[in-house]
């Protein structure tokens, strides 16, 4: 049952963007279909996780939600249910770490944006050792995504007068370093400068 709402609303998400909003999505074919996978997007509004995971062409997709979203208890139920887990953004949360080293090595999809936290200024924010960290712990590869125009109204969107769409580049493999904070913040930077370069302006 709750591996078919998944699906379901992966699926309405999806056509309700495409179809209302002119959502387009590029480069779907470099998610890799098995094995573990970091899907690694910049990050400008709450709509990105979710629209991020209606494109890619898995069910194993988890994401990172703020603790405060789960003291509801039907909020709590709802956000498990389509695969969210708190995390506390004020600091190093070691269980979401563990529960995300844990997704990982059962090899399904985590969603981590490389700035750590939403961009408020449209503009891209410094890179964190996050997503370079648990890439290099586990070896999973790393897909760099580029979300453009969630940071722009969605009335704009829905007149088609500014774009709206996703990019997926192909998967960057972490290389055999050890996993501290130097390397993984660098191997972070690397993903972010490869969404940058995907953006028409920075």
């Amino acid at each position: 049952m709750t591996e078919a709402l998944y699906v379901f609303g992966k699926a309405v998400i999806k056509h309700t963007f495409r179809n209302l909003f002119d959502m387009k999505w590029y480069g779907v074919e470099n998610v890799p279909l098995k094995g573990p996978v970091i899907i690694a997007p910049n990050h400008r509004s709450n709509y990105d996780p979710p629209l991020v995971g209606s494109i890619v062409p898995r069910n194993d997709v988890f994401y990172f939600a703020k603790r405060p979203l789960f003291v509801n208890p039907i909020a709590a139920k709802f956000l498990s249910r389509f695969h969210a887990f708190p995390v506390d953004t004020e600091g190093i949360d070691v269980g979401a770490i563990r529960i995300s080293l844990q997704i990982l090595r059962e090899g399904k999809v985590l969603v981590l944006f490389p700035e750590g936290t939403r961009s408020k200024t449209g503009e891209f924010l410094p890179a964190k050792p996050g997503v370079g960290y648990l890439s290099l712990k586990t070896g999973a590869p790393v897909v760099p995504t580029l979300i453009w125009g969630t940071h722009e109204p969605m009335q704009l969107h829905f007149r088609r007068a500014a774009p709206l769409y996703i990019k997926f580049s192909k998967p960057v493999y972490p290389p055999d370093i050890q996993a501290n904070t130097e390397n993984a913040l660098k191997f972070s930077e690397q993903i972010l400068d490869i969404i940058k370069g995907m953006a028409p302006w920075k």
